[in-house]
């Protein structure tokens, strides 16, 4: 281990970082699905109710009704409300790993390949355990304060660029 990288990184990191329920994020996403799945719902019934001769239309907006009913699960149960039992419950940096806690109790230790990429709403961060097993996981920027989201951004990033140095 070269003195570069002692100095950089920094062992009595232990930083806990708990996640809570995006509300407003959930009424928008619900907004958003459902005004989609009404609109597949008018269509694939409509297709139904009229016998049209063309079943394929019918079939299109019915499997786009549920893609979508699906998806607003995901999104306002998992990513935003954190109801679900693969929600991810909080995220914590110790040293030179990143363990992030889910709802169901399974804890991963990501300690390599650690990258993070956000947007306006939504952070996604990804690594790669010990096991060289690949985990993921979506967090919304509201579900923490700003000073947090900066500080997970500071730390995830110095994880990221400790790990290029080292491989």
């Amino acid at each position: 281990m070269s003195f570069d990288y002692m100095l950089f990184f920094h062992p009595m990191v232990d930083k806990h970082f708990i996640l809570a329920p995006d509300k407003q994020g959930a009424l928008k996403s619900g907004i958003f699905h459902g005004s989609a799945l009404l609109l597949s719902g008018i269509l694939s019934w409509s297709y139904y109710a009229h016998h049209q001769t063309n079943t394929l239309w019918f079939y299109l907006w019915f499997a786009a009704f549920w893609f979508v009913f699906f998806s607003a699960v995901t999104s306002i149960g998992n990513h935003c409300l954190l109801l679900l039992p693969h929600s991810l419950k909080s995220l914590r940096v110790r040293g030179n790993t990143l363990l992030l806690e889910w709802k169901n109790g399974d804890v991963d230790e990501l300690v390599r390949k650690i990258n993070v990429h956000g947007s306006r709403t939504i952070l996604g961060i990804w690594g790669q355990t010990l096991d060289k097993r690949r985990v993921q996981a979506t967090i919304r920027r509201r579900s923490l304060s700003h000073e947090e989201v900066r500080e997970l951004l500071r730390l995830l990033t110095d994880l990221a660029s400790a790990d290029k140095k080292t491989s």
